[in-house]
């Protein structure tokens, strides 16, 4: 039997980050409506504080303690780093009508500026072609913090036929854990039968841990210590012009 390859969606098929900032942004401040495809309102500063900081963030939930720890201690991005760390301990549960607010907006983004709404989530070209290359081989699953639809959606925009069934996202669960058990339980597998590329490393020690053989995408959303963490687990970082070799 083939293995299974579990792929990531944001930062590893797709590069979310101005999507994630407009919409982010937006959710943060109340903002019921998104009029523009416009980032000349938010500070360059800001663009620049949360795209430096952008690894940090696992689901969506996560961007309002990235957004209070920029806004409110932007000293520097360690400063940012460590807030956002400590906010997300002491404020559980405070994100919560934030994380509903955000997915309300880019739902409105996406029914109302559909091809720009696209245009905010390119596919990594490397990525793209591959999938392309590969997407008709029944191994091939999507498992991800994302919605379904949308990952379905923006698939089809790139031309990339991964069937819906092969996708688990964030209607199932925001544990990755949970998606990976239930794709176990659904296509009668075992944990060794499954190699899973994130870029976010909490989510691979957390795999990991449940006997799924993780890599780190070290072209998505990471940083240096990321990728010295991952090593300590016995999760190998993964350069993209590796990736073919384990499709």
């Amino acid at each position: 039997m083939s293995k299974i390859i579990a792929l990531d969606f944001d930062g590893v098929i797709c590069d979310s980050i101005d999507e994630c900032l407009l919409v982010s942004y937006h959710a943060f401040y109340g903002k019921s409506k998104i009029d523009k495809i416009d980032f000349s309102d938010i500070q360059e500063d800001l663009v620049n504080d949360f795209k430096k900081s952008r690894y940090i963030v696992g689901p969506a939930k996560d961007f309002y303690f990235l957004w209070k720890s920029i806004i409110e201690y932007r000293k520097s991005s360690k400063e940012v780093i460590n807030t956002f760390v400590k906010f997300k301990k002491l404020e559980a549960n405070h994100e919560l009508p934030f994380a509903k607010r955000f997915y309300l907006l880019r739902d409105q983004l996406k029914k109302k500026y559909y091809s720009e709404w696209v245009l905010l989530n390119p596919f990594y070209r490397e990525i793209k072609n591959l999938l392309i290359k590969f997407s008709d081989r029944h191994n091939l699953f999507i498992v991800t913090a994302k919605d379904t639809d949308s990952v379905s959606d923006l698939l089809q925009a790139n031309n990339v036929d991964i069937k819906r069934e092969q996708i688990y996202g964030r209607e199932i669960s925001l544990d990755k854990r949970n998606l990976f058990r239930k794709m176990i339980t659904d296509r009668d597998l075992s944990q060794k039968d499954i190699i899973f590329i994130d870029d976010n490393i909490s989510n691979l020690i957390d795999v990991n841990e449940i006997g799924i053989s993780c890599f780190l995408a070290t072209w998505g959303y990471n940083s240096d210590l990321d990728k010295n963490q991952a090593k300590k687990n016995n999760i190998t970082p993964l350069k993209l012009s590796d990736l073919q070799s384990i499709l």
